[in-house]
């Protein structure tokens, strides 16, 4: 939830996680910063990509400022503290006694420095706390993005631990993970025997599987693109090198195995996939008006797409370098003995002049 608490004279004494990595950079331990309620406002432009337009900060004020000045009048020695730079106008405010709730409705709009020019809508809710006798105690601060019903239901569908596992990427570096590519065998023939409906339909009911098989073994979605697909498996704080091969490995059999009930005729559909590692790998999230998305760049991406390339049949390749990572323990999970099994170069699989260019040396085996 994103949101702040605020003592009787309208302090900041605690701020959610969630609002503290919607600020940005922001040590939630150390409030000293954001004292007033007054000066959250003022703090965000200073810690967000969003600029508070004239009018949204003038329905705040008239909302809150009157509320503010009955809690905390100008006698009392922290008024200058809490107030901050609007004390002057404070000053100037007839006080009203707060109501028990309080709803603001604002429209934020980005930076128009940075040359965007789409708006968000925000409900702030401040809910006043009182003791049993009556007495003030604080005032709780909600605030959330007006997303529409329908949009929220659509968002609600997405796996919370996902996005969270996104918002911890959201800064570009330098990282490991397993890479899996995955693509319908002989797509153009089948788009040619099937109606376009019916082929929409099939390519839709693919992504659910893709994404299904991703998020369910630790996972992040990449790009989709017609009838292909690509993910991440990142390994973070959480997750081992071999957790994250073995998920790969294991999203890659589900897929395989739920293509073929993708439709009537069983088998008529095969998707073939490869899996690799990436070990200089740099990944971050995208964020734009129409796109959220973690991605990645590196030479192992290009290498994980020409193994991918030359599987056919429904086959799952694996290079070497992943099947490696993998414990014993994970190894013998998944039916696979690494240290003696035998692998063969890409080149010698008859890749194209663009596979061997960018990888025909790599060391893969079929799983």
């Amino acid at each position: 939830m994103l949101g702040f608490v605020l003592d009787h004279k309208w302090r900041t004494v605690f701020i959610s996680s969630e609002q503290a990595a919607a600020l940005g950079e922001f040590d939630s331990t150390d409030l000293s910063a954001m004292l007033g309620a007054s000066q959250i406002v003022t703090t965000l432009d200073h810690r967000q990509p969003l600029e508070i337009p004239l009018e949204a900060r003038l329905r705040w004020w008239d909302a809150i400022g009157p509320a503010m000045r009955h809690d905390v009048p100008p006698e009392d020695p922290d008024f200058e503290t809490v107030f901050g730079a609007m004390a002057a106008a404070a000053r100037e405010l007839t006080p009203r006694p707060p109501d028990w709730a309080i709803v603001i409705e604002r429209d934020l709009q980005e930076d128009q420095a940075r040359r965007m020019a789409w708006h968000v809508r925000v409900t702030d809710v401040y809910l006043r706390i009182v003791e049993p006798s009556g007495g003030h105690v604080g005032t709780v601060h909600l605030n959330r993005p007006m997303l529409g019903d329908v949009l929220s239901a659509r968002l609600s569908r997405g796996h919370a631990p996902t996005y969270e596992r996104m918002l911890r990427l959201r800064e570009p570096a330098r990282r490991q993970a397993a890479i899996l590519f995955a693509d319908i065998e002989a797509s153009g023939d089948l788009s040619r025997r099937l109606s376009s409906r019916a082929y929409f339909e099939l390519i839709r009911s693919l992504t659910d599987l893709v994404d299904a098989a991703v998020v369910e073994h630790g996972g992040l979605i990449g790009k989709h693109a017609g009838d292909g697909a690509s993910a991440l498996f990142v390994v973070d704080a959480l997750d081992s090198e071999s957790a994250m091969a073995r998920g790969a490995i294991e999203a890659a059999r589900m897929i395989r195995a739920g293509a073929s009930d993708l439709l009537d005729v069983p088998g008529e559909v095969l998707v073939n996939v490869g899996v690799h590692w990436g070990t200089t790998l740099t990944i971050g999230q995208i964020s734009t008006l129409g796109r959220l998305e973690v991605t990645a760049l590196g030479d192992q991406m290009n290498e994980a797409a020409r193994i991918e390339e030359v599987a056919v049949k429904g086959q799952i390749l694996a290079s070497k370098d992943l099947l490696e990572r993998l414990s014993p323990q994970d190894a013998s999970a998944l039916e696979l003995d690494p240290a003696h099994m035998r692998f063969t170069s890409l080149g010698a699989l008859g890749a194209e002049n663009k596979a061997l260019r960018d990888a025909g040396s790599i060391a893969i085996a079929e799983i």
